[in-house]
């Protein structure tokens, strides 16, 4: 996930880079934009707010990622659907490739303690 800050709170901007960190990108990178006001663009726009928005003022790091996981997992169920197929960031299949390849390590090393532990 990738975000770009257009805020006009230079405090708010600090706050949620600070949160943030190396998520924060470039508008011509991004996968959406973080702002505290309505405004329109090409990328979609996760609102902050004081009244309404995806997450309101005052709000934590982790009410932020929250909120930002799920706005991004929609955008991606919205994405998926407009193309019609279900598709999986690199960092995905990376992650299940790890994943599947610590399973079959684990595997590996139960059979053999079980082996060595009834002498087979």
């Amino acid at each position: 996930m990738k975000v770009a800050l257009v805020c006009q709170s230079l405090l708010l901007s600090r706050a949620v880079k600070s949160f943030l960190g190396d998520m924060v990108v470039p508008y011509k990178q991004c996968d959406f934009v973080i702002s505290d006001k309505k405004i329109e663009l090409d990328k979609p726009v996760f609102y902050i707010g004081h009244d309404e928005g995806n997450v309101l003022i005052p709000f934590s790091k982790s009410t932020l990622y929250l909120a930002l996981d799920k706005f991004f997992q929609d955008l991606l169920m919205h994405q998926s659907s407009m193309d019609g197929l279900v598709s999986f960031s690199p960092n995905t299949e990376l992650l299940e490739e790890k994943i599947t390849a610590l399973t079959e390590k684990f595997r590996a090393e139960l059979i053999q303690t079980i082996r060595g532990f009834y002498g087979n």
